[in-house]
């Protein structure tokens, strides 16, 4: 028997169940995390609202995708606060050139002193 692989295209466009049998949309995308070896579906809901499910919480894929909890997992956060009640931004920071090297400022990821991006989220170094 041959072994069947999930590619992205067979993945994209498939409806995903919640664990109480609720239609929780269809696969919009995937993205993936290098640095944990693990990826995460990005579902089209209702009203163009996006969802973003680890795959810790995938419990089966087949014809449909079925998670292993319920929709009210995955609430959206609230919406970021208004300019007037956020506080007042600081300035970019830059790296000197002492910096740690491989350090990312972006996500502070420390990457191979070598690497010209990193590897965590695609920030040039």
């Amino acid at each position: 028997m041959e072994k069947q692989y999930l590619t992205r295209e067979k993945i994209i466009g498939k409806q995903v169940i919640d664990s109480k049998a609720m239609n929780m949309g269809t696969v919009k995308d995937l993205s993936f995390d290098l640095v944990a070896r693990d990826f995460s579906l990005i579902i089209k809901a209702e009203a163009d609202k996006e969802i973003t499910v680890n795959s810790k919480n995938v419990k089966v894929v087949g014809d449909v995708i079925l998670l292993a909890v319920a929709a009210e997992t995955f609430e959206t956060p609230a919406p970021p606060p208004t300019p007037e009640e956020s506080p007042p931004a600081s300035p970019p920071t830059t790296p000197s050139p002492s910096a740690t090297p491989g350090l990312c400022s972006g996500c502070g990821f420390q990457n191979e002193s070598s690497s010209k991006f990193c590897i965590k989220c695609g920030s040039k170094l």
